[in-house]
């Protein structure tokens, strides 16, 4: 008994010396396993953290370049709209220079017209109203003031004419003054209204004024009744004329005051 009491012993001594051993070298063997495995999951972590970082990096750099291009875009259309109100109104004050000068130069040519018209009917208006009041009209004086009035008023006619200003606006007239007497006046064309009324109403003024002044004083009643009424279509004409010259200057913005005398 004794000995297998002393066999037991040693069986236990040897195992719990096999047990410390084992649990010497498996204990750190553990610690080193779950240690490692630690290191790995914050090397994990880490990994995952850094590659979050350079994602939403990334993000912010593909980001921040869309947001310059679409500043850049916004630039450049900015840029084009004002280089295209810049053309517009350049160009729209070209417009407007273009249209003053031809104003300013359209005025001048009728004005001309009709200063020249009136000069003429002056003339002859002056010689008969003398005619009238019993007193002689020189015939070689009357004849020279009435060609160098003629020469004014085919002059200003000419440059009219070249330009077309005389086929404007001859309805509109008609519209605003349908029973002027000036309507008589008014020669209808396909273009509108022409000079021949007018030119015709001082030729034939002028001739019979001219017979006025050739038979002298005191004034014939066969001669006086034709040159009064002639005298009376030359004011009918030269009312179609101004009002012509009005609605021309009108439809290009210019403003037109007549004085009492013309």
């Amino acid at each position: 008994m004794a000995d297998h009491a002393a066999l037991y012993g040693l069986i236990g001594a040897v195992g719990g010396a096999m047990l410390g051993a084992g649990g010497a070298v498996v204990g750190p063997l553990l610690l080193h396993r779950r240690e490692s495995g630690e290191r790995r999951e914050a090397e994990r972590r880490e990994t995952d953290e850094r590659r979050e970082t350079q994602r939403r990096e990334a993000e912010e750099r593909r980001e921040t370049l869309r947001l310059q291009e679409e500043m850049a875009q916004q630039q450049r259309q900015f840029e084009l709209r004002v280089a295209e109100l810049e053309r517009r109104a350049e160009s729209e004050r070209e417009r407007t220079a273009d249209l003053r000068a031809r104003q300013e130069a359209v005025t001048a040519r009728m004005a001309r017209m009709r200063a020249a018209t009136r000069e003429w009917h002056l003339v002859l208006a002056d010689a008969y109203s003398t005619l009238s009041r019993g007193k002689p009209v020189d015939p070689a004086a009357f004849e020279a003031s009435w060609r160098k009035a003629r020469s004014a008023v085919n002059e200003a006619f000419d440059e009219a004419l070249r330009d077309g200003l005389w086929f404007s606006h001859a309805r509109a007239f008609r519209i605003l003054a349908p029973n002027s007497p000036a309507i008589m006046a008014l020669t209808p064309t396909d273009q509108g209204i022409d000079v021949t009324e007018i030119g015709n109403s001082l030729a034939g003024a002028t001739d019979a004024v001219e017979r006025c002044v050739a038979a002298g004083v005191p004034l014939p009643g066969e001669l006086d009744e034709p040159a009064r009424r002639e005298l009376r279509r030359l004011d009918i004409a030269r009312s179609a004329l101004t009002a012509h010259i009005i609605g021309r200057l009108g439809a290009l913005g210019v403003s037109v005051r007549l004085r009492s005398d013309e």
